[in-house]
């Protein structure tokens, strides 16, 4: 199951250095910052079919506005992803959040990728990737706000940072909730 891993640390560089089908947000998106544990979020994880030689390394880097840092450290090339946790929805009880990633030096505004996170718990933590088709169409329904540009490699949509597409995107057809990645806290 190393497609599975490694399809989540792709993800964003494949949205970024390639034309496929994406969806990109501001790094405001979403409600308010998740106020992170340290406890709960730092340290090695790796991927709970996959073994020691695969974990990434996650360290909070200002817990008030949700920021943390995925490294790869058996990885010398491997760029820093900086991801910022925020609110999907008002309930305290809904423990689902965006997870907007973007390479940590990254300078391109507006290149920022989406992810959906279930806050980590009990050193479990699983992430889905978004579906790329359902976003494009929603936008050009006028079901989400944003804009799509179609080219021969598919649709680029971003999607505005408003609290009617939060809501909005918590509805199952905008993730691939069968392909969820889950990650375990590794033993130390």
């Amino acid at each position: 199951m190393k497609t599975l891993f490694r399809g989540f640390s792709a993800a964003l560089l494949a949205c970024v250095l390639t034309a496929c089908p994406e969806t990109t947000v501001n790094e405001e998106f979403g409600l308010k910052p998740a106020v992170l544990k340290a406890a709960d979020w730092s340290g090695s994880w790796t991927p709970v079919d996959e073994g020691d030689d695969d974990a990434v390394q996650f360290a909070v880097t200002n817990a008030a506005q949700g920021l943390l840092v995925l490294t790869e450290p058996g990885k010398k090339d491997a760029k820093p992803i900086e991801f910022r946790i925020r609110h999907a929805s008002a309930d305290s009880k809904i423990k689902l959040c965006f997870a907007v990633a973007q390479e940590r030096d990254a300078k391109k505004p507006g290149a920022v990728s989406l992810f959906l996170m279930r806050t980590a718990e009990n050193g479990v933590l699983f992430t889905w990737g978004i579906n790329h088709d359902a976003v494009a169409a929603a936008i050009k329904a006028g079901q989400l706000n944003g804009s799509v540009k179609s080219d021969k490699d598919g649709a680029h949509s971003h999607l505005d940072s408003t609290a009617a597409n939060y809501g909005k995107l918590l509805e199952p057809q905008f993730w691939n909730w069968s392909e969820p990645t889950c990650l375990k806290r590794a033993k130390e």
